[in-house]
C-alpha cells in the first residue's frame, strides 16, 4: 500500500440488538452492591459506584480489570440485580403490541395456523422480491390478531390490554382492571415461540421480547460519569453518579420488604418507585 493512500470499508447493514439478562452479567465488571462512593481516605469502596474493576479516573492509577491507566483504559460496565424486574421504557410500546396480539396463556400469535401459513407464504414473497419484508405485512398481522378474543390454538379466552404511559400495563377483565406485575408480562413473553415472534418481525437470536424486562441493570463505567473536584477540594459526582444511588437504595430497601414480609401495598409503592 502507498503512503498515504486510504481504505474504504462498505457498510452492508446494521444490526441492533438487546442484551438478555446472562450477556449483561457477563460483560459486567463488578456487581454493584452498595450505593457508596468513595471512603474517608477518597479510596474508592469495594463494590460500590466508584470501584476500581469499573475504570480509573487518576492519571497514574491502573485499572483492577485491565490493568492500564486513565489514557488507555476505555472504562467498564457494571451492573445492578433488581430485587424485582422492571419494564425498560424504550420498549413499552412494543411490550403493549406484543400483549395484544399473543395468547395470555400460550403465547402463540392470535392467528389461526392458516392464517398464519399464509402470511409466511406473502412475508417470503416479498422478502424474495424486494430483499427486505415491508412493514406494512407486519401492520396486517397485528391489526388482524389484535381483534381475536378466543386463542385458536389453546382456546383460552383474551381480554384487551391497556397500556397507562409510561409504563403500567392494566388488563380489562370482567368489569376489573387489574395492573399487571412486570414480572408476569415477562413469563407472559418468555411464552411467545421464535416462529411467531419471526412472523411479528422480530429476530429472537438478537432480541427476546422479555429482555426488555430489565432484571439486571447495566452500570456505565467511571469515565462516562467522571467525578470531578471543585474549588473548594470537595469531590462531586455526576448526576449519573446520584441517579444511580437513588436506584440502589430504594432496590435494597425493596429487597428487604420482600424479605420482611411488609404488607403488599407497601410492597407496590417500593416497586413502583423502582421503575420509576
Amino acid at each position: 500500500m502507498a503512503i498515504g493512500q486510504e481504505t474504504y470499508k462498505v457498510i452492508d447493514r446494521i444490526k441492533f440488538t438487546l442484551l438478555s439478562p446472562n450477556e449483561v452479567r457477563r460483560l459486567s465488571a463488578v456487581e454493584v452492591q452498595t450505593a457508596d462512593t468513595y471512603d474517608e481516605d477518597g479510596v474508592p469502596i469495594v463494590s460500590g459506584l466508584m470501584d476500581g474493576r469499573l475504570g480509573t479516573l487518576e492519571p497514574r492509577q491502573k485499572c483492577q480489570t485491565c490493568g492500564n491507566t486513565a489514557a488507555a483504559c476505555p472504562g467498564h460496565f457494571g451492573h445492578i440485580e433488581l430485587a424485582e424486574p422492571v419494564v425498560h421504557v424504550s420498549f413499552a410500546k412494543l411490550i403493549h403490541k406484543l400483549l395484544s396480539v399473543t395468547c395470555r396463556n400460550c403465547g402463540r400469535v392470535l392467528l389461526t395456523a392458516e392464517k398464519i401459513q399464509k402470511y409466511k407464504g406473502v412475508m417470503e414473497e416479498e422478502k424474495r422480491r424486494l430483499n427486505v419484508v415491508p412493514d406494512s405485512s407486519f401492520d396486517k398481522i397485528l391489526k388482524e390478531a389484535k381483534k381475536v378474543m378466543e386463542c385458536p390454538h389453546c382456546g383460552t379466552r383474551q381480554y384487551p390490554i391497556d397500556h397507562v404511559k409510561p409504563t403500567s400495563f392494566h388488563e380489562s377483565i370482567d368489569g376489573g382492571a387489574p395492573k399487571l406485575a412486570p414480572s408476569a408480562i415477562r413469563e407472559r413473553l418468555e411464552r411467545i415461540p421464535d416462529d411467531d415472534l419471526r412472523l411479528i418481525g422480530m429476530d429472537p437470536e438478537a432480541a427476546r421480547p422479555e429482555w426488555a424486562i430489565l432484571q439486571a441493570l447495566p452500570v456505565p463505567a467511571v469515565s462516562v460519569r467522571p467525578s470531578i473536584t471543585v474549588e473548594s477540594g470537595i469531590r462531586s459526582e455526576d448526576d449519573l453518579t446520584h441517579k444511580l444511588v437513588d436506584i440502589i437504595r430504594i432496590n435494597q430497601k425493596f429487597r428487604e420488604a420482600l424479605e420482611s414480609g411488609v404488607p403488599v401495598n407497601i410492597v407496590q409503592e417500593l416497586h413502583d418507585l423502582l421503575q420509576y
